[in-house]
């Protein structure tokens, strides 16, 4: 055999594996679509600059002009995860640092939306099974359907291409700012700390948004595919973070 003779080219993908990713694609963008349009973040993402009535039933008079600053971090936490729904949806390979992330983060809505409701005085049973839907319909099947779901486990797959550099300190900065912004709202709310009423779950909001940090800068620190792409969408909410905590600030 001639040894300038082309390779072969790639077999086909099965048609179970086009179907699985198929399946995968829609999921994803569905979810996408629940926290942009369903939660309503495509309008809460203005909360620095527009004052929105509240219409969500807290079991007591909640005041919007207080929380701003929580529910400015909630909806760009929410846009975050939302904007990575839809670059999975549409590029979904290779990308498991994102795809990790994304279901982590959604993972994570689930489970601190028991929280949310023991705080504000609602049915812990109906929180749980609401908790139990959430994670069995949109946290299993993106794990069981990703591209790359044998390498989620561990995070991911691990990636040739590293962050190094002034890039890599940026990303330690933003786990080590994540992690402190998390740790330290938990802590400030175990000793008491309120804006408005002990039934309030600004908390949780304060949480998710460190996580968010902490849990993308890791992932693009151990290098796994497609961290570039979560970079990028995480340097665009430390972004949005600047400008809207400037914005509040000084309104």
């Amino acid at each position: 055999m001639s040894l300038s003779a082309e390779a072969s080219p790639p077999a086909p993908a099965s048609p179970t594996r086009v179907r699985r990713h198929i399946a995968f694609r829609i999921i994803v963008a569905a979810i996408a679509l629940l926290l942009i349009v369903g939660f309503g973040v495509w309008l809460s993402i203005l909360t620095p600059w527009v004052s929105f009535a509240d219409t969500t039933d807290h079991g007591w008079t909640r005041t919007p002009e207080l929380h701003r600053t929580a529910d400015t971090m909630s909806a760009a936490v929410m846009g975050a995860v939302g904007a990575a729904g839809i670059v999975l949806a549409v590029l979904p390979r290779r990308r498991s640092a994102l795809t990790g992330w994304f279901v982590a983060m959604v993972a994570a809505m689930g489970i601190t939306s028991v929280v949310s409701s023991v705080i504000q005085g609602h049915d812990l049973l109906d929180a749980a099974i609401f908790a139990a839907g959430w994670l069995a319909l949109l946290v299993v099947p993106p794990l069981l359907l990703a591209p790359d779901r044998r390498g989620l486990p561990a995070g991911g797959v691990a990636s040739e291409d590293r962050p190094r550099g002034p890039l890599l300190a940026a990303l330690w900065a933003l786990v080590v700012a994540g992690a402190l912004i998390a740790v330290g709202a938990i802590v400030w709310r175990l000793a008491g700390g309120i804006i408005e009423n002990p039934r309030e779950d600004d908390v949780v909001g304060f949480v998710l948004f460190g996580l968010a940090f902490a849990l993308g800068g890791a992932q693009c620190i151990r290098a796994r595919e497609g961290w570039r792409t979560l970079a990028i969408i995480l340097a665009a909410v430390a972004a949005y973070t600047v400008v809207a905590g400037v914005s509040l600030a000084l309104g």
